[in-house]
């Protein structure tokens, strides 16, 4: 029995369009399954923790992106008895393209039916801290995060994308890339530079950092859409990738950043890959920080941890 999520939004509104076609394949191989359309933010989250709470063992179907994806991952409790798979129609769909599953989603759900791979796959979590949760005013819940948590820059784009009129009307177009790309030059131009600290736990070691652009924790090669952040990095080693860029000016991080498509950014000046199981981030101000592009506070401590094969992805 599979429960399958639907985000009927993803791909431009064609989602439920995909949806037909993944119905029919199952229907025509009598694959028993349920199905439940989430129409906005948080949606999946309740949608997930309610099949938790009814079924095990439980078998997900996500037909989505990573922000679905990440939805799924915070209403589950345990990961024990829970197996996930993904059909990729998301605007996003970096964890799709790290695992090679085919962005047609025909060929994705036959694959997933009849020579299924298996991956026990790491997870990462998120702390937040600012002045509000330390005063006792404010409570910001834990984040999981499956790709990649990021703060500074890349975060401020996902957030922007997420708020943005202009996405939801390209998207309509069929043109949801370039809004991200108009987002990204404008958040460019309107960022500013923090201090920071940087302390690896396992190692007891502390980076200072004076003009941070953003820092990416990398748990598969890929992030925003395809930047290739972290070309080595594994999903199942219990070690993050970090990504971080600094101090380098506007013009040179406008140059640098098409390189990272293909994973050519590494050995540049400003540009370091740190691999770690957790680390703290403390910066001067507080900061936008998103968990697989979605992007719920800014913080201005941020704890990050992974936890080594917890999750069973069957694709």
């Amino acid at each position: 029995m599979y429960h399958i999520i639907v985000n009927p939004n993803a791909r431009s509104g064609r989602g439920k369009k995909n949806w037909e076609t993944i119905r029919h394949i199952l229907d025509d191989q009598n694959v028993e399954y349920d199905v439940h359309f989430s129409e906005k933010r948080g949606d999946t989250v309740q949608y997930t923790r309610e099949l938790y709470e009814r079924y095990s063992p439980l078998n997900l179907i996500v037909l989505g992106g990573d922000g679905t994806l990440n939805e799924v991952v915070q209403g589950i409790s345990s990961f024990e008895n829970v197996t996930i798979s993904t059909i990729p129609i998301g605007s996003s769909n970096d964890l799709a393209l790290a695992l090679g599953i085919s962005f047609n989603p025909e060929e994705a759900i036959l694959h997933l039916l009849n020579k299924p791979t298996v991956l026990y796959m790491d997870l990462g979590t998120v702390h937040y801290e600012n002045s509000l949760t330390r005063e006792g005013s404010m409570v910001i819940p834990d984040r999981r995060f499956l790709v990649s948590t990021g703060v500074g820059y890349d975060a401020a784009v996902c957030q922007e994308a997420l708020a943005s009129g202009i996405k939801n009307l390209l998207n309509r177009l069929r043109l949801g890339k370039l809004s991200y790309l108009l987002i990204c030059l404008k958040q460019l131009l309107a960022f500013k530079y923090s201090e920071c600290e940087l302390t690896f736990e396992d190692r007891d070691e502390t980076i200072k950092i004076d003009k941070l652009i953003f820092m990416g924790g990398m748990n598969n090669k890929y992030e925003g859409g395809g930047f290739m952040f972290a070309p080595e990095a594994s999903n199942h080693d219990g070690l993050l990738d970090l990504c971080v860029v600094s101090d380098l000016s506007k013009t040179a991080i406008l140059r640098l950043l098409p390189t990272a498509l293909h994973g050519e950014h590494l050995g540049h000046d400003g540009i370091n890959l740190y691999r770690t199981n957790s680390y703290t981030v403390r910066t001067s101000s507080p900061v936008w920080v998103h968990t697989d592009g979605e992007v719920d506070t800014k913080a201005d401590v941020i704890s990050v941890s992974c936890e080594k094969e917890l999750i069973k992805i069957v694709y």
